[in-house]
């Protein structure tokens, strides 16, 4: 099953959306924000591998 089109673009929005922030912003705002996103995500991993695996699976179709 593929993406529709709609999805498509969302993500294409939101890509331009990240680039143009992190090309605006000072690097330590960014980056800050990027480590805090993947702390969290790296602490919901351990709390329940299964479903961190799972989510991960999906993201990849």
């Amino acid at each position: 099953m593929g993406l529709s089109n709609r999805a498509i673009r969302q993500r294409m929005d939101f890509v331009r959306l990240w680039a143009n922030y992190v090309k605006n912003a000072p690097s330590r705002k960014w980056s800050r924000q990027q480590n805090m996103l993947i702390n969290s995500v790296m602490k919901s991993a351990k709390q329940d591998p299964d479903l961190y695996l799972r989510v991960k699976e999906r993201s990849l179709r």
